[in-house]
């Protein structure tokens, strides 16, 4: 692989900006329709956003070094922190789509803590097992790709289902962005191709920032607080 460029580090917190505002708007939609699952979101997004920091910090530290300095727990980072992330906002945006249909919720926290927990658990034991091998890491990226995936498609119904075509749509191409970006990541990493994976990163980032704001202000202005209250009960 050749060595970071210092413009192609600064580049990479793009993506990373436009996915915090995006997630943003994804904390405040389930916030006013659940206050509870809203506390699980932002400690999701909190999570996924320093996980997006630290790999981002970790090219602008190889640029800057010129490959010379390698801190690696800045990359692993990635994972080790988006993977509960993604997690809990996927679980949080599953509950708030449920309550807003009316249908049953279940506990709070439990389910997507003991999710992480085994994850983790199983991560060290790998770790632990075949300390050379990236088996540990493979399981965490596994359950992110996962988490991410899911918490997509269950925006993209939600859409949908409340009308709102333009957000799904520009959901859609999130994910497909997000699923081409997986593939390249296999390839040769040359310069060149991390521009162009660059380039789709934030144009899907950036459309995913515009299509929460719009699920985000819609949710405000068709549904109340007070005529939650009883559902959100149900969950706490």
């Amino acid at each position: 692989m050749e060595t970071y460029t210092l413009s192609l580090a600064l580049v990479d917190f793009l993506p990373v900006l436009f996915a915090a505002i995006g997630l943003y708007f994804i904390v405040q939609m389930v916030a006013h329709v659940n206050s509870h699952q809203g506390r699980v979101a932002a400690v999701g997004v909190l999570l996924t956003v320093a996980g997006g920091l630290s790999k981002a910090s970790w090219k602008l530290v190889m640029a800057l070094s010129q490959g010379q300095v390698n801190l690696t727990v800045l990359d692993d980072a990635l994972f080790v922190l988006m993977a509960p992330g993604y997690t809990l906002i996927a679980w949080s945006v599953w509950q708030t789509s449920r309550m807003v249909r009316q249908q049953k919720t279940f506990h709070t926290w439990f389910p997507p803590v003991t999710l992480i927990a085994l994850t983790f658990a199983g991560s060290i034991a790998l770790y632990v097992a075949y300390p050379s091998s990236p088996a540990w890491e493979r399981l965490l990226l596994s359950v992110m790709v996962l988490a991410t995936t899911v918490t997509c498609v269950l925006l993209i119904i939600f859409a949908f289902r409340q009308n709102l075509p333009l957000a799904g749509w520009l959901l859609i191409l999130n994910l497909l962005g997000v699923f081409t970006l997986n593939g390249m990541a296999r390839m040769e990493q040359t310069i060149m191709l991390q521009w162009f994976e660059q380039s789709i990163n934030a144009l899907s980032w950036l459309v995913f920032w515009f299509a929460t704001s719009r699920m985000y202000w819609y949710v405000r202005d068709n549904f109340s607080v007070g005529s939650m209250r009883t559902v959100q009960a149900v969950s706490a």
